[in-house]
């Protein structure tokens, strides 16, 4: 077996491995695709296994910067990894694995993570329940008068949008930094529509929001309560059933800014949300006091890519 780096002309192959791993999951090849176009892309952490010289399986770390334990920290996530149905069950996955892991420690990361299946990664070193879903549902005053523009992102708004992210969710474990292009902003899901909010000519919201989940925003940032109230009454007036419900559910973390000021968040944590230690990191003093001091479980938030999953 050849364990490789991908190059150019494995691209088809590469879609053709995931398109068989996850044939009920159509869009991880394209999950896959979005990633490449990526400015933190490094083809070096995509990698194949070769037997016989065909294709038999492929990992994907992802770069991004990692807020943990008020800190900001390199990482990676691990998306996806598939192996052709007929190679499977032959020690390719953790190969992949234990190679990738190599290679993201010689460039300086500290903390891989993963969504996956909770039996198979700890196997690997993989801690579960390090990262799970978060949610505040607050009444919105459906007679309340929105005071909002709203347009789509341009690159222009990236800095505020990004400043938004970090006053947000700076004291979030586990929170990783969308990005600094347009593109990491804008979902390749047309369902999903990405919306900026004005105050007096100032950026002072976002949200990604699925056409099917008009109550549940994927993705929610406010500069204050203030906005963040009037983000929901804009939305409320938006929206043109002749009956719906009054309340909204954010995906706001305890630790979230605006949490204080709107209500209580919830925050559970998931066996499959996991993490490893590739360097020495605040990773176990984050397990530590999880386990200790009951403290709130991290919450990222996926990038736009994974909204094809």
């Amino acid at each position: 077996m050849l364990i490789r780096p991908e190059r150019v002309t494995d691209y088809p192959g590469i879609a053709t491995i995931h398109a068989r791993a996850f044939s009920t999951q159509r869009g991880v090849p394209l999950i896959v695709t979005l990633q490449r176009q990526r400015r933190e892309f490094d083809p070096e952490l995509s990698l194949l296994a070769e037997v016989d010289g065909r294709i038999a399986g492929h990992i994907l770390f992802s770069p991004y910067q990692m807020r943990l334990l008020d800190q900001t920290i390199p990482s990676v996530n691990l998306s996806p990894l598939g192996v052709d149905p007929a190679y499977q069950r032959q020690g390719i996955g953790g190969r992949l694995i234990a190679e990738g892991h190599a290679i993201a420690a010689a460039k300086g990361y500290l903390v891989s993570t993963v969504l996956g299946h909770p039996t198979y990664y700890p196997k690997f070193g993989y801690q579960t329940h390090a990262f799970g879903s978060t949610h505040l549902t607050i009444p919105i005053d459906l007679a309340a008068r929105p005071i909002l523009e709203t347009r789509g992102p341009t690159e222009e708004d990236i800095p505020a949008l990004h400043a938004l992210w970090f006053r947000e969710e700076q004291h979030v474990d586990i929170a990783l930094d969308p990005g600094h292009e347009l593109l990491d902003w804008l979902s390749p899901d047309p369902a999903i529509q990405a919306t900026v909010y004005i105050r007096e000519a100032q950026v002072v919201g976002y949200t990604r929001i699925h056409r099917d989940e008009p109550t549940s925003p994927r993705y929610f940032l406010a500069h204050d309560a203030e906005a963040a109230r009037a983000m929901l009454t804009t939305l409320a007036s938006q929206r043109t059933e002749t009956a719906f419900e009054s309340t909204y559910t954010l995906p706001l973390h305890p630790f979230s800014a605006t949490t204080a000021a709107l209500g209580p968040a919830q925050a559970r944590s998931w066996e499959a949300g996991m993490a490893y230690e590739l360097a020495p990191s605040p990773l176990p003093d984050y397990l530590a006091v999880l386990s200790e001091k009951g403290r709130p479980a991290g919450r990222p938030i996926w990038p736009v890519a994974f909204d094809l999953a």
